[in-house]
């Protein structure tokens, strides 16, 4: 049954949930559930956005009602004053967010006096603060380029940069058109995680059909992944055993997995909280955040915990 409002004394069906994401490997499984006809279109929409900064900007414009970003550019959207909350933790990278560089830049190191692509985002800004402590680099060693996701390959091709800080299935692609992996996620272990958020007025029951698309999604790839891959390959610009290769460098989080990050222990902690502090302390540090974060306005678990309640318990993935 669609959600319905109640106003006076008519029940007037909710719009659908307008959820934006963009061309990362770990939203995927979004993709794949809206693809197979999992969805059902008056309660959900998944809608493709050319980058996570896209994302932003119609959120805070009010063309979306929430996205999967990643949590530092969720807490940055909440230091701004967009009334947002977390309401799953989706994947965690682990060598999925890569620098890739020309064929001559065999480290970090070698960036010294050269041209680096990055969005301007707060994971943007993440990925470069570890890529230049790896490489004993100040930052006004290296010039900085704005590259949105859409453009990455087109400028490293074609010399713009020198070295892009990126993600899969770009960095795949970049990788076999012979430039040089020289950094990536597994050097940050655990830090870079994807969420999914959405305005924080949003009642819990309109969640539920997001939440359900992303478990179906996640099964699928769990446990038929060349299914999944023979979905989605194509659109990656990938052959089918390359996308599967990629999923190598992330982990898809189960509810059940982000139902244990989210909601309180037994000792009333939330495990993302303490997963959250050390990104915080970094981007204040760089400047990204104005202040500590306020985690009880920015976790919310209702939805996952009507999941909980009314989902049938599935086979281990």
């Amino acid at each position: 049954m669609p959600a319905v409002l109640q106003v006076g004394c008519v029940e007037v069906p909710a719009a659908p949930l307008r959820i934006g994401i963009n061309a990362w490997v770990g939203y995927d499984p979004l993709v794949l559930a809206r693809d197979q006809g999992r969805i059902e279109a008056d309660r959900l929409r998944i809608i493709d956005m050319f980058s996570n900064t896209d994302s932003l900007r119609a959120l805070r414009n009010g063309l979306l009602d929430g996205a999967a970003l990643t949590l530092d550019e969720a807490l940055e959207l909440a230091d701004q004053g967009l009334p947002v909350a977390i309401v799953a933790a989706i994947d965690v990278s682990d060598g999925g967010n890569a620098v890739l560089a020309r064929p001559d830049v065999e480290h970090a190191r070698h960036l010294r006096g050269r041209r680096i692509g990055l969005e301007r985002s707060s994971l943007g800004e993440l990925m470069l603060d570890q890529l230049l402590q790896e490489g004993s680099l100040r930052p006004d060693e290296v010039e900085l380029r704005a590259a949105e996701a859409a453009h990455h390959a087109e400028l490293l091709r074609s010399s713009r940069i020198d070295a892009v800080i990126t993600f899969e299935p770009m960095a795949s692609q970049l990788q076999q058109a012979g430039f040089r992996r020289i950094f990536d996620s597994r050097q940050m272990p655990g830090e870079i995680i994807d969420v999914l958020v959405v305005r924080r007025d949003t009642a819990p029951e309109r969640v539920l059909p997001l939440l359900q698309a992303w478990e179906q999604g996640r099964q699928v790839f769990s446990r038929e992944p060349a299914t999944a891959a023979g979905w989605l390959a194509a659109s990656a610009d990938l052959a089918e055993k390359d996308y599967l290769q990629t999923l190598q460098g992330l982990r898809l989080l189960s509810l059940h997995d982000s139902w244990a990050l989210l909601a309180r222990d037994a000792r009333g902690h939330r495990p993302l909280v303490a997963q959250g502090r050390l990104m915080e302390r970094t981007l204040i540090r760089l400047k990204r955040l104005s202040r500590p974060v306020d985690w009880g306005q920015l976790i919310d678990d209702r939805a996952l915990g009507l999941w909980q309640a009314r989902a049938v318990r599935p086979a281990s993935a």
